[in-house]
């Protein structure tokens, strides 16, 4: 159901979302493979420190708690109900809520709007907002923090603690973030699955992010908008401090039907271009494909904006460079030759090179270039006042010290860190790669296994650094 701007009670409350102090699970269940069950295990398995109430009219105990018959025979306050009964239980379970002035309800079940029961769903939606009790669903997956050590739902793992706060209608790519997050160190600072968002609106999760401080940067994933001007606005609000990414989907002929069976969206009538209206006026990067959400969300979490256009690219591979050049320019931001950019830098860079190698832009220092010219070279590189972000590759040549170079990279990275210039890597090859990419993002430095994933993120830090200057004016 449609809002005009985010509840100022709903986003008070949202802590209660991701840090209650105590949980009820309604339709909590002896059985594995049962929601009911599953929700316990997680909180459970992952440190939560709080108290669980299960409640099972059929049960005297629950994952060894003791369980109770309805919620209103929990003797304490309760801050979260978490509710996985059928449909029709649903409204029973809400006025128990009221009744026990609960702070926050969560709905996992499903058949609502999204089978044809709007009708159901409104009624349940309008009976919260009249009691200022937010719902978060119906027909969602759970939501978490790694931070907090919480994880509430049916989600096998949390990911790694990190920069991006991730929300989203969908849970199977939730899921699919979470997993990523895990094995490929993509770190998130809170996560929620918004499903039929009857209530609880992408924007109000907004104003959130922007409240939380380990939240650096908000993503959205989208299938529909009931309220596209509450979004508006919690991102404008938002924007001159945290950088908002987002992907649409839905778009398709078949999958606006698609759309509407998984998290009953609406799309009949709307077209790609109005959501792209919507988005630059909130000042959002719309990313087209998932590689992109997922890669660009790192980078603008984790590095400041970039200010100008003038990147230099440090590389030992000649063909990295040819890829990077070609992507630059086929989305909008061509380099530039290293003397347009700085007249001298060429030459100071030249002594760290053989002569073999090219000081233009990219600056191919050849493949058998050691720590000390890399060093040489990117320390050159990021001192000059001229250069706004530093892009490097490394090629793992036979003689290419992978480990040796990535640190060395970190180490310049902390020592630079202060002049505010974003610094994103690229390594291509096989093991000595990956790892080399999952210790630079561990220590703050976006990195990636293809330059053209590598050079989105850049743009992205370009683009945020336009779109805030616009706002701050």
């Amino acid at each position: 159901m449609k809002i005009d701007a985010p509840r100022k009670y709903v986003v008070d409350n949202l802590k209660y979302a991701l840090s209650p102090s105590s949980i009820a699970v309604v339709g909590a269940s002896r059985y594995d493979g049962k929601v009911g069950f599953k929700v316990i295990e997680g909180l459970k398995k992952w440190g939560y420190n709080g108290t669980i109430y299960p409640v099972n009219p059929r049960a005297d105990k629950v994952h060894g708690l003791k369980a109770y018959k309805t919620l209103l025979d929990i003797p304490e306050p309760v801050d979260l109900v978490f509710i996985a009964v059928p449909a029709h239980l649903v409204k029973m379970v809400l006025k128990q809520s009221v009744q026990k002035k609960v702070k926050i309800v969560v709905i996992a079940t499903s058949a609502f709007k999204e089978i044809g029961r709007g009708e159901l769903q409104d009624e349940l939606t309008q009976y919260c907002r009249d009691n200022k009790l937010p719902l978060i669903g119906p027909n969602l997956v759970g939501m978490g923090s790694p931070y907090l050590n919480f994880n509430c739902g049916f989600i096998p793992y949390l990911p790694v603690e990190g920069p991006v706060a991730m929300i989203s209608q969908s849970g199977a790519n939730l899921l699919a973030a979470l997993g990523t997050s895990q094995m490929l160190n993509y770190g998130m600072s809170f996560f929620v699955g918004l499903g039929n968002k009857a209530d609880v609106d992408f924007s109000e999760f907004i104003e959130y992010g922007a409240q939380d401080p380990n939240t650096k940067c908000i993503a959205t994933y989208v299938e529909g908008m009931d309220s596209p001007e509450a979004y508006i606005k919690a991102c404008q609000k938002v924007i001159p401090n945290k950088p908002v990414v987002t992907i649409k989907v839905g778009g398709s002929k078949i999958g606006v039907k698609a759309a509407f069976a998984h998290t009953a969206s609406e799309n009949q009538g709307t077209t790609d271009k109005l959501y792209d209206e919507i988005f630059e006026k909130a000042g959002v990067i719309r990313a087209t494909t998932w590689q992109e959400f997922l890669d660009i969300s790192l980078a603008l979490g984790l590095q400041p904006a970039l200010k100008g256009d003038n990147v230099v690219m440090i590389t030992n591979g000649g063909g990295s460079g040819l890829l990077s050049c070609d992507q630059f320019e086929r989305i909008g931001m061509p380099m530039r030759e290293l003397k347009e950019i700085s007249p001298q830098l060429g030459e100071r860079i030249r002594a760290y090179m053989p002569m073999f190698g090219s000081p233009l832009n990219p600056v191919d220092i050849a493949g058998t270039a050691s720590p000390k010219q890399y060093k040489g070279a990117i320390t050159q590189a990021i001192r000059d006042p001229n250069v706004d972000a530093i892009y490097g590759s490394i090629c793992p040549t036979s003689v290419t010290d992978v480990p040796a170079v990535t640190d060395l990279y970190i180490q310049i990275y902390d020592n630079y860190k202060h002049l505010g210039k974003p610094l994103i890597m690229e390594c291509q090859g096989g093991e000595e790669c990956h790892e080399s990419i999952m210790k630079l993002r561990k220590h703050g430095i976006p990195a990636y296994p293809t330059a053209e994933q590598a050079v989105n993120a850049i743009v992205a830090l370009r683009k945020y650094g336009k779109i805030k200057d616009n706002f701050l004016k």
